[in-house]
């Protein structure tokens, strides 16, 4: 390839959908612009002809079997294209529907956040708001000996926290060096005898180191024993004791004793409420964890759950169907359950089928909805899940209908979810953390009040932020990190969002406009870009930002192509492609290519008209009267409105405008 096509990709024949045999050549490492009419071919040229060959010839590149993992991608319809580098598209597909992605987690600014406060943060007691502190092995011995006088304890050594692996090594070793027993994901098992772990599956392994009473005469071998956990568990040590339960029926005496685990730090520690800190790590402050996320809501932020509002019609009786959660057979959905149980239930709790829904008891639709563990329904084995819950069912106890669907529901949702109601999760206020990891501290935020500040507002956070020595020694190049992501992503347009703003929520042009400050993060150079109109929903203000962030990309070397219709994007352009001159069969043309003058000058060419200004939008002299009709809105408060009232007329064109 000689000097000057190096210096140009050069396209030969291109014939994919409506473009007719186009050939052309685009310099390299400069910032171009496609544009023309809508449906004119400028996407089929640079996405469907140009990018798609690229990552055909990379997909080619590899070896055999890592291409079985990729598939295969047909060639596009052209002749020849030369000159090309590695391709990447940014498209204005949404970025995740998943509702665990955010901002923060897409962008990877809140990996880093959690490395920063895992580093540097300040533990306090969620519960009192003081420092905490570390635990001596006497203190904790005081804590067990008032908390569980005369009852049984077990003293274990957490040695493995919720890691794959097999760990048959290490089990063998521990049962070498003299340890019985261990407890294995909540299961005491003996160490002589065979364990197999799932390689694939996570566990939780924790050594026994002693069983005993807590008494009196036993203190001074029970603090051997949390000297001995906190040595092996590297700091950490677990109390489990059980408190009997003071129900005469002794067979249910198991079932109603309160197995209880009581983690201890020597590094960490609350000495007033007794609250031990996990182990500071990045896991503790995931919501994506089982370390860090709340208990409720596992991290998602809201809980959905059945209510009687949605399973039932209150102007109906039972026997007219007021239970709407069952199928057309006349079974509950997904189990055996049908209108035979439900009649004998009924008749066992003294309830008359046909009674109106909202005409019954309050406690008699507690009894139908939440069940009574001492009335038995008539069959078991439901259903086929496997679980804790079917103990409760093999017994025939009636356990309700809203503890049965929300049992089934952790294997089938979809056709459950019309009968929840999604509401903030209670204990997290949708913070999607648990109290421990909320209660860490750097510089006076926790983790989610800096992921709730918009991202122009962290930029001057951290900008401003006076640091220790310390704390500039153990973060500087995880503060630099975060301020260089926080200024790709204001540099875009994007720094009125926040980074727990779900990703679900972002429009196509932001999420676009987020990849692409995520690519300047990357550093990549030598890079072939193809953006599809990047400014779209982006406010006119905001446009110098953009233009300015594609320029920094080609600047590092690489090659930008952008299909645009916005004036000012194709005016800052370095090389213009104007297809045309019409949409569909008419168009996929080159009308004109080269310098804006070089558009201007082409006659044919209708961008090229608007540009010169031969051509205008001409401002309607009438418009359309409003009628009295009108959709009004009062206190909208998503995202970031603020209790917005407003009302919107009917009939006529409504424009919504505004900083983006």
């Amino acid at each position: 390839m000689s000097q000057e096509k190096a210096a140009q990709i050069v396209v030969i024949g291109a014939s994919e959908h409506n473009l007719k045999n186009v050939s052309l050549k685009i310099p390299r490492d400069t910032l171009t612009v496609f544009t023309g009419v809508s449906g004119s071919g400028k996407s089929s040229l640079a996405f469907d002809t140009i990018f798609k060959e690229g990552q055909r010839r990379f997909v080619e590149s590899l070896s055999a079997y890592a291409r079985q993992f990729l598939g295969q991608s047909d060639k596009p319809k052209v002749e020849h294209i030369e000159g090309l580098s590695p391709t990447i598209s940014v498209d204005q597909k949404t970025v995740n529907r998943n509702p665990r992605s955010t901002v923060g987690t897409i962008t990877e600014i809140y990996d880093h956040y959690r490395l920063l406060f895992a580093r540097l943060g300040k533990p306090h007691c969620p519960e009192c708001g003081t420092r905490i502190t570390s635990q001596t092995p006497e203190q904790i011995t005081d804590y067990a000996y008032v908390d569980a006088l005369n009852e049984q304890c077990l003293i274990l050594a957490p040695m493995v926290r919720e890691r794959k692996g097999e760990y048959r090594k290490e089990l063998e070793e521990w049962a070498a060096e003299g340890y019985v027993r261990a407890r294995i994901d909540g299961e005491v098992r003996r160490l002589d005898e065979e364990i197999r772990l799932a390689r694939y599956e996570k566990h939780t392994i924790e050594l026994v180191l002693d069983r005993l009473t807590i008494t009196p005469k036993e203190k001074s071998r029970f603090t051997e024993g949390i000297e001995k956990a906190l040595i092996l568990g590297n700091g950490l040590a677990i109390l489990n004791y059980a408190k009997k339960s003071t129900e005469p029926d002794a067979e249910n005496q198991l079932e109603q004793s309160q197995q209880k685990d009581h983690l201890f730090s020597q590094l960490m520690a609350c000495p007033s409420c007794q609250i031990a800190l996990p182990e500071m790590e990045p896991r503790l402050f995931s919501f994506n964890a089982p370390q860090g996320a709340c208990p409720t809501c596992n991290g998602i932020g809201h809980t959905s759950t059945f209510t009687e509002e949605k399973l039932c019609d209150p102007e109906l009786s039972i026997s007219e169907g007021s239970i709407n959660c069952f199928s057309e057979k006349g079974n509950l959905l997904y189990t055996k359950i049908d209108q035979r149980h439900v009649t004998s239930l009924l008749k066992n709790f003294e309830i008359n089928e046909k009674t109106l829904w909202k005409n019954l008891s309050v406690k008699q639709r507690q009894l139908i909805l939440y069940g009574n563990t001492k009335m038995k329904l008539g069959v078991s084995n439901i259903f086929r899940f496997p679980g804790q819950f079917l103990k409760k069912l093999e017994k025939q106890q009636w356990a309700g209908f809203i503890p049965i669907l929300q049992f089934v529901y952790r294997f089938v949702k979809g056709p459950l979810e019309k009968f929840q109601h999604t509401a903030v999760c209670p204990d997290c206020a949708g913070m999607r953390l648990n109290k421990m990891a909320l209660a860490v501290t750097l510089h006076g935020h926790n983790i989610n009040s800096l992921s709730g500040e918009s991202i122009e507002s962290s930029v001057s956070f951290f900008e401003n932020l006076n640091l220790t020595e310390t704390e500039k020694k153990i973060g500087r190049d995880i503060f630099r990190e975060i301020r260089d992501r926080l200024n790709f992503l204001n540099d875009v347009g994007v720094g009125y969002l926040t980074l727990e703003r779900s990703a679900a929520t972002l429009s196509g042009g932001e999420g676009q406009r987020i990849r692409l400050a995520s690519q300047l993060g990357s550093g990549l150079q030598g890079v072939l870009y193809v953006l599809d109109e990047p400014s779209i929903g982006l406010h006119q203000s905001d446009n110098k930002k953009l233009i300015r962030t594609l320029r920094k990309l080609r600047d590092r070397g690489n090659t930008v192509l952008v299909v645009e219709h916005d004036e000012e994007t194709i005016v800052s352009a370095d090389h213009l492609v104007d297809i045309g001159p019409v949409a569909g069969q008419d168009g996929g043309h080159i009308t004109a290519q080269g310098s804006l003058k070089n558009i201007i000058e082409v006659p044919e060419s209708i961008t090229g008209q608007f540009l010169s200004g031969e051509e205008k939008i001409s401002i309607p002299e009438t418009r359309r009267l409003p009628s009295r009709k009108k959709i009004t809105i009062t206190g909208a408060n998503l995202n970031n409105l603020n209790n917005i009232n407003c009302d919107i007329p009917l009939g006529i064109f409504v424009a919504v405008a505004g900083v983006s």
